[in-house]
């Protein structure tokens, strides 16, 4: 089981290494589909070899044994794994548990507070302009959500800018991207090496609805005079939560406006696919393994009884 383990960590680590290239490699839009739920998929089959890991201690306990009615002596004598990797592994499991738990009910309190500030704000769907003078532009991430800007930001833009603001944040509300990054910073809670990966994946959400906006409009210079002129005027995102069309790495997607990256998604898929290949192989024979040690130990206490 240590060489499946291990076969399970490089996969993880190859995924961890590579995302930010994939992500910035691949389409705006493939990449954030592919992506993320690669990501939750990456972290689930981490999860599950540790949990195996682990449970191949805690069963050694003489009553939790009695329990599952298998025999002791038996697993710890033919153990797969040594007893600080399966201890380091539980320990791991625990934190990483513990900062999901925390990242969701952040998460869910934060949706809350949105839906209860701009829920009722105007039709589902509709256009809402809040007469503040902040500048600020965001969609609320219900499934029917709001665009919602303030009378701050479109004084801050030409007229022709707010047709190209206003189409990124309609791609952010008819594409859901709030749960895209929701997932992305899901999976980046429950395994802190995704970090990275989240990241550049937040700022490929934005990239999609510039290129939205961009084909919307027909003049991808627009579109990047508009993020230019909004991220001047508001300095400060708003938030994790509410995709808005200055958030990401607002250099990077404008030159992506003005120059396009040639994407290479050929050899990013390959290069997915081995990994997920590598990730499922060992996730698998991990299970197995796992199962034939119990199976023993079931059969060595049947025996005795």
């Amino acid at each position: 089981m240590i060489i499946a383990l291990g076969v399970v960590l490089t996969s993880v680590a190859a995924y961890a290494c590579c995302g930010p290239w994939l992500s910035r490699t691949l389409r705006p839009a493939l990449a954030v589909r592919l992506l993320a739920p690669t990501g939750l998929l990456v972290t689930a089959a981490l999860w599950f070899a540790a949990a195996v890991a682990a449970a191949t201690w805690i069963g050694q306990d003489a009553e939790i044994a009695a329990v599952g009615a298998w025999s002791a002596q038996a697993l710890r004598s033919q153990a797969p794994v040594p007893w600080p990797v399966s201890a380091a592994a539980l320990l791991a499991l625990a934190a990483a548990a513990t900062r999901t738990a925390v990242f969701l009910v952040r998460r869910v309190r934060a949706m809350r507070a949105a839906h209860r500030d701009c829920g009722r704000l105007g039709e589902p769907g509709s256009l809402v302009v809040l007469d503040i003078d902040t500048p600020d532009a965001f969609t609320t991430p219900e499934a029917t959500g709001r665009i919602v800007v303030t009378r701050g930001m479109l004084r801050a833009l030409a007229p022709d800018e707010r047709a190209a603001l206003l189409a990124h944040e309609a791609s952010h509300l008819s594409h859901r991207h709030a749960w895209w990054t929701t997932a992305v910073d899901l999976a980046a809670a429950a395994n802190p090496a995704l970090a990275p990966t989240a990241r550049t994946l937040r700022n490929a959400v934005e990239r999609w609805a510039d290129e939205d906006a961009a084909a919307r409009l027909g003049d991808r210079r627009l579109v990047a005079r508009a993020l230019a002129r909004a991220a001047l005027a508001r300095r400060r995102h708003p938030g994790d939560l509410l995709p808005a069309a200055t958030g990401g790495d607002v250099p990077d997607r404008v030159r992506a406006l003005l120059d396009p990256p040639v994407p290479r998604r050929g050899p990013a898929v390959a290069v997915l696919a081995l990994v997920l290949a590598a990730l499922t192989l060992g996730a698998a024979t991990v299970q197995h393994q796992g199962e034939r040690v119990f199976e023993r130990a079931e059969h060595a206490h049947s025996q005795r009884g």
